[in-house]
């Protein structure tokens, strides 16, 4: 990501540039117009659903539109940071599997989101996609919980 600087004193000829990957992101997201720039490549994103137990998928952006008004992303595999009593704390592996798949950019005052069809095996029958809006990963300040495959429905 190249050099991270605290404040306006440690940069050269006193630039001033986000520091955080997420300030990074949230400048790349226009929330009047809802476009994206292509700052967001690469970029992580979840969804979180389910009733009676919490699932979570993640994919990542491979491709930012030229107009900005979609992405295109493909699935990554969670890694288990930790776990206690009914539930996981998870982060994307950064390994990518599946075919992409096309989001349109959302968003609000809180930033931006993605929605679209993605892949699913449990989805619908007919399609094999479930419907839903993903957030991105680096708005979280640790691993998004989980409920473990052995602990729900």
């Amino acid at each position: 990501m190249g050099t991270q600087y605290n404040d306006t004193a440690d940069r050269p000829n006193g630039t001033t540039q986000p520091t955080t990957r997420r300030k990074r992101l949230d400048d790349a997201f226009d929330v009047d117009a809802g476009t994206v720039t292509d700052e967001w490549e690469g970029a992580f994103i979840y969804t979180s659903w389910g009733y009676g137990q919490t699932n979570v998928n993640f994919a990542q952006i491979v491709d930012v539109s030229d107009s900005g008004k979609t992405v295109l992303a493909r699935m990554v595999r969670a890694d288990v940071e930790t776990r206690s009593n009914g539930t996981e704390g998870v982060l994307p592996s950064g390994d990518q599997y599946g075919e992409s798949f096309r989001l349109h950019v959302r968003g609000s005052d809180r930033g931006a989101s993605f929605r679209g069809s993605y892949p699913y095996i449990d989805g619908d029958p007919e399609s094999g996609e479930r419907l839903d809006s993903f957030l991105p990963v680096a708005e979280t300040d640790g691993s998004i919980h989980r409920t473990p495959a052995n602990r729900g429905h």
